[in-house]
């Protein structure tokens, strides 16, 4: 009794302490752990949706601008002449878009009139077509015709046609119909037409902002978290709470554009996150924002998921909470059943006893083995009667199997000492060996068998055909392929051109993003690695991303690669590739290798073979080409006796006759390069120079010309040394008098029909030129019919900038570069800013006075392009800082330093301004 309480106290006290202690450090570990998983898991979750999101949209959005940029590169191909007869076809295209497009609020272009009516050359002035759905979901055409007074600087159109470029704008509030009741908040897609690299207007896309809130709505059907859509300048385009949409969220959220520079993020372009914090130093809200720039626009927008970090801490609480009661309600059973069977521990001990006593005695068979399985004293001496009852058993039983001839099965012993059952495995082993051996010698038989067949079937595989390349290799890959029972092959041989690529000659089973890859580079993959080592490369742990393998079953991944280099005489003619979807044998890889030695011969030899029948059969077509090229030489020298005696016949008539023109008229002669060579008196009468002034001279080369001239000028001398004759008008100014020449360029061939010269006859039109100037001031009444005289009027001079002055406040450089050195173009923007921009300015500095923030942002971003286009970066930078501080709503205080800097540098800008447009005082 003493001994049963014992170890029941004992076995109680073990249990109820050690499982307690283990169950409360089990529990805080997997609290702990469960908590961060979750908010882990959570994080990883939310930047996933918002990278996911941003893609969605940014896909869905390129493929609006795939529509507008086709619809413009075919628009921007049509001919002025054209345009009235393919407006329609142009109308039609709009419709359709508009029609197969219902999410889109309007399609439009609007075209500068200049590139669509000949006759209208002002570069401002613009017609504009629109189809947008009424408020029945009908398509309606509206037509405007703009800025027929000029451009409106103002403007979106106008800062896109300085800067054409595709672009999605901010949002803004716009009615088709000019009623204010039918204004909606949209956004567009835009992309510039261009007509001889020149601006000719825009094509675009109106998406109301409900576009972007249905698609966030769907995409966040189950995950039902909060998400927020910015533009580029931190307007709201999506949010749960509709009545945000189109509110920038420098006002609708100061906490987020403050605190964590939510501005800055989206302008940044790059994806980032950030947690909020509560009161208590709690994480409340992880932020995930994912960029998403669209097309080849400079403005990305940005998409914000708010993950609630305080209700998943909530219910991981909840969760632990419920598991720790499970785990009280358990320990409890636990010590209940525990108690109970401790009191029943002891009575296996009389069983033990009594086996052990009949053991003591040698009693073997018939004794029934103890069930007990504690861990204790008497679970050990259990166990130990057990295990003398099953050695014994299991020695029967193995003798048994031994006798039967199974030695796989498994016997273990009672202890290292068991002597019996070590002389019994060692008896088991010796016989294994034997019948291993045995086993082996018949396997290295067969083996050998198999490739001694195989070489035997590629010995007459290879004797074939062996001037054909092609078929000898597809016969290889085929045969070898069958041979091992592979599912794909091929053979690569080095490429004749290319001695660092192989080519892909003949394969079987290949799939056609394989055969595709026809040419592969020394190095890479794995045919390009084998043919750089030049060693066998063996594969049979193959990565999932690895070319699939088609087979009766579908296509996966293959279980063995085999590649092996061909090479003959120590140099490389070629890799062998053998792909499986069952394993390749060592004894099979020695098989391929040993065959790929005859292979690489064979092959050398048909290619030398073939390049041998390739160079006889191109010798024997040269040496007819030659002889049927010796009779035509023979007949052209017959032919160019004849034309040589004619040619000096007119050679000499020529020579005559340009004597006697030199007589009379002006003549210059030139080289083909368009250089004087020689000049006669009466052309250095009318230049009033000397000869050796002139030679050597080339022709314009005094005068400056455009990219356009130039081209002319480069096929009026392309077009002489073709032989064809050119003509044109030369006005001469020669001190105090004005010469007209009608000057004839005439090639000159000599006997061989080769033009050596050409020659330049000057026809005096002096006259006549001055009779048609006098008769046309007569009609624009700038002389006087009777008289003759004069009639003074005054002229408006035309405005004069000099592009290359020294200028050190503004930069014309970027102007420059956009008008391509235009100096009247750029005079005519000058001249623009320097009449607006004072106003503008002092409008931005009685706003800022009056703290009228939400006009001063709207006003600042244009001027601050207008700034970029003068180079004014001090300006441009200030207004930039400007922005920010709006945008954050932080330190404005700062605002009017930066003001009063814009308006010192600007006075000085202003003054440099009017010296370049050369302004009286």
């Amino acid at each position: 009794m003493k001994i049963r309480l014992w170890l029941s106290i004992r076995i109680l006290l073990l249990v109820v302490i050690s499982t307690g202690t283990i169950f409360y450090i089990a529990l805080q570990i997997i609290g702990q752990s469960y908590r961060k998983s979750a908010f882990r898991e959570t994080m990883l979750v939310n930047d996933n949706y918002a990278t996911k999101y941003a893609s969605i949209i940014k896909s869905s959005l390129e493929k609006d601008f795939d529509i507008i940029r086709t619809y413009g590169e075919i628009a921007q191909n049509i001919k002025i002449e054209d345009y009235p007869t393919r407006r329609g076809y142009l109308n039609e295209i709009l419709i359709d878009i508009a029609k197969k497009k219902p999410t889109y609020t309007a399609v439009w272009d609007t075209w500068e009139l200049r590139f669509i009516n000949k006759k209208y050359e002002l570069p401002y002035g613009r017609v504009s077509h629109s189809f947008y759905r009424d408020a029945l979901g009908e398509i309606e055409l509206k037509t405007d015709t703009l800025d027929l007074d000029g451009d409106n600087a103002e403007s979106l159109y106008y800062m896109y046609k300085l800067v054409p470029e595709e672009a999605i704008t901010d949002p803004y509030k716009y009615s088709y119909t000019g009623l204010k009741k039918d204004e909606i908040l949209e956004t567009s897609l835009i992309a510039p037409m261009l007509v001889n690299n020149e601006f000719a207007g825009l094509t675009g896309i109106d998406l109301s902002l409900e576009h972007f809130q249905h698609i966030i709505d769907s995409l966040n059907k189950e995950q039902g978290y909060r998400i927020l859509f910015f533009s580029f300048n931190g307007d709201i385009i999506a949010h749960p709470k509709k009545e945000l949409i189109g509110t920038n969220i420098v006002i609708a959220d100061t906490f987020l554009t403050s605190r964590y520079s939510i501005l800055d993020r989206i302008q940044s372009g790059k994806n980032s996150n950030f947690i909020i914090k509560d009161a208590d130093g709690n994480d409340s809200s992880y932020f995930s924002m994912a960029s998403i720039t669209i097309g080849k626009t400079q403005t990305p927008w940005a998409i914000l998921i708010e993950a609630p970090l305080q209700e998943i801490d909530a219910q991981v609480t909840h969760s632990l909470s419920i598991l720790n009661k499970v785990s009280y309600i358990g320990l409890m059973i636990l010590i209940i059943i525990t108690f109970a069977f401790s009191i029943f521990l002891v009575l296996p001990l009389q069983k033990t006893r009594k086996i052990l006593n009949k053991l003591s005695k040698g009693e073997v068979l018939g004794i029934a083995k103890l069930r007990d399985k504690s861990n204790d004293e008497i679970g050990e001496m259990a166990e130990s009667v057990n295990t003398v009852i099953d050695g014994m058993n299991k020695v029967t039983e193995f003798a048994d199997h031994i006798g039967k001839g199974n030695y796989d099965f498994e016997f273990k012993q009672l202890g290292k000492k068991d002597f019996l059952g070590n002389a019994i495995i060692e008896m088991r082993n010796s016989l294994k060996k034997a019948k291993d051996e045995e086993s082996n010698r018949r396997e290295e038989e067969k083996q050998l068998e198999w490739a001694s067949q195989g070489i035997n079937i590629f010995n007459k595989v290879l004797r074939v055909d062996n001037q054909n390349l092609e078929v000898l290799t597809y016969e290889i890959v085929k045969t070898l392929t069958l041979y091992l029972e592979a599912h794909m092959g091929g053979i690569y041989l080095k490429d004749v051109t290319n001695d660092s690529e192989l080519e892909l000659i003949s394969y079987l089973g290949f799939s056609k993003e394989k055969y595709n890859k026809k040419y592969i580079r020394f190095g890479d993959d794995l045919v390009g690695r084998c043919a750089l080592e030049k060693e066998t490369i063996f594969m049979n742990d193959i990565p999932n991303d690895f070319t699939l393998v088609t087979s009766g079953l579908g296509r996966s991944i293959p279980a063995s690669v085999l590649v092996v280099p061909l090479i003959s005489n120590q140099e490389l003619i070629g890799v062998l590739e053998i792909e499986s979807l069952k394993e390749i044998k060592k004894y099979q890889i020695n098989f391929v290798e040993r065959i790929a030695e005859n292979i690489a011969s064979t092959v050398a030899t048909v290619k030398t073979n073939v390049r041998t029948a390739q160079l006889l059969s191109k010798a024997k077509k040269q040496a007819e080409e030659l002889e049927q090229q010796e009779e035509e030489i023979r007949q052209t020298m017959e032919e160019m006796q004849a034309t040589q005696e004619e040619a000096r016949k007119r050679e000499e008539e020529l020579n005559a006759l340009i004597k006697g023109y030199g007589l009379l008229m002006p003549i210059l002669e030139f080289d083909l390069k368009g250089r004087i060579i020689e000049a006669n008196d009466n052309y250095l009468k009318i230049y009033k120079a000397r000869k050796s002034q002139l030679i050597g001279k080339q022709h314009k080369a005094d005068l400056f010309m455009n990219d356009t001239e130039l081209q002319k000028h480069q096929a009026f001398w392309e077009n002489l040394a073709n032989g064809k004759e050119q003509e044109q008008i030369e006005y001469i100014k020669s001190g105090k008098e004005d010469y007209w020449l009608l000057e004839k360029f005439l090639p000159v061939q000599d006997r061989f029909g080769i033009i050596q010269k050409v020659i330049c006859i000057g026809i005096d039109i002096t006259d006549q030129k001055k009779t048609e100037s006098k008769i046309k001031q007569i009609q624009e009444g700038v002389l006087n019919a009777q008289t003759g005289e004069k009639i003074e009027i005054k002229k408006k001079s035309s405005p004069v900038i000099d592009l290359n002055q020294e200028l050190t406040i503004v930069d014309l450089t970027y102007l420059k570069m956009v008008y391509k050195k235009d100096s009247q173009k750029i005079y005519n923007i000058l001249k623009l800013y320097y009449e607006t921009l004072p106003s503008q300015l002092e409008e931005i500095f009685q706003l800022a006075k009056a703290r009228d923030y939400v006009k001063l942002k709207s006003k600042i971003n244009s001027l601050k392009t207008k700034m970029s286009y003068l180079g004014l970066k001090q300006i441009y930078d200030n207004l930039r800082n400007i922005e920010k501080l709006l945008a954050e709503q932080k330190n404005l205080n700062e605002i009017t330093g930066m003001l009063k800097s814009i308006s010192k540098y600007w006075s000085l800008a202003y003054s440099e301004l009017k010296k370049v447009l050369r302004v009286p005082n």
